[in-house]
C-alpha cells in the first residue's frame, strides 16, 4: 500500500509564495502612495490652491485618521518639480505660546521632516524646500533647506489649543503666518 500523495507539490508551494511577495510588495509599495493620490484626488479647490486653513475638528470630520480636537490644522500641498517652496510661519510672532509643529509628507506619505516649538523656539521658521536635482542649492542666511524625496506632498501644521476660550484666537493667528509659496 502507498502513502496517500500529499496535495502541496514543490510548484504550489513556489506559486503561494510568489503571490505572498507580489501582493506583500503592492500592499508595502502601492498602498501609501493610494492613499495620498485619493487624499489629493479629494481635496477641494481650496485645499489645492495652497495653504488651507480647514475649521477646528469635531466629530464630523475624518478626512485624516483619528483628528485631534485640540489640535488646529494647516495644511499646504506641494509641488516642487519647477521651482523650489518658500516655506514661513511664525507662531510665537502671533502670540502662541502652546505646542506646535510642522511635518512634510512625501508622495508616498514618509514623513520625512519634523519641526516643533522645543526645536525653533522663539525664531520664526524660514524653511526653503527643495527636490533632490536642486539640493546642492545653498540656502540663505535665516533659512534652512530641506530635500523632499518627491516631486509632490504635504505640509501639515499643528497648533495645540487647550483651552478654545484662552488659546483658539493666538492659535488662528499664528495658523495665518503660514505662507508656502514657490521661489
Amino acid at each position: 500500500m502507498s502513502a496517500p500523495k500529499s496535495p502541496w507539490s514543490w510548484r504550489r508551494v513556489a506559486g503561494l509564495l510568489a503571490l505572498t511577495v507580489a501582493v506583500h510588495v503592492a500592499a508595502v509599495w502601492a498602498l501609501p502612495r493610494l492613499v495620498m493620490a485619493r487624499l489629493a484626488a479629494t481635496a477641494s479647490a481650496a485645499e489645492r490652491s495652497g495653504t488651507y486653513l480647514p475649521p477646528m475638528t469635531d466629530h464630523t470630520q475624518r478626512r485624516i485618521v483619528m483628528p485631534s480636537p485640540d489640535l488646529l490644522y494647516a495644511t499646504c500641498a506641494f509641488d516642487i518639480g519647477d521651482r523650489p517652496l518658500s516655506i514661513r510661519v511664525d507662531p510665537r510672532g502671533a502670540g502662541h505660546q502652546g505646542y506646535w509643529s510642522i511635518a512634510l509628507y512625501a508622495s508616498n506619505s514618509d514623513n520625512f521632516y519634523v519641526l516643533n516649538d522645543r526645536q525653533a523656539g522663539d525664531a520664526p521658521v524660514r524653511l526653503v524646500l527643495r527636490s533632490a536635482a536642486s539640493a546642492g542649492t545653498a540656502a540663505s542666511a535665516g533659512e534652512a533647506s530641506v530635500t523632499s524625496p518627491s516631486r509632490r506632498g504635504l505640509l501639515l501644521l499643528r497648533l495645540l489649543v487647550g483651552d478654545p476660550a484662552r488659546d483658539l484666537a493666538a492659535a488662528e493667528a499664528a495658523r495665518r503666518t503660514l505662507r508656502c509659496e514657490p521661489t
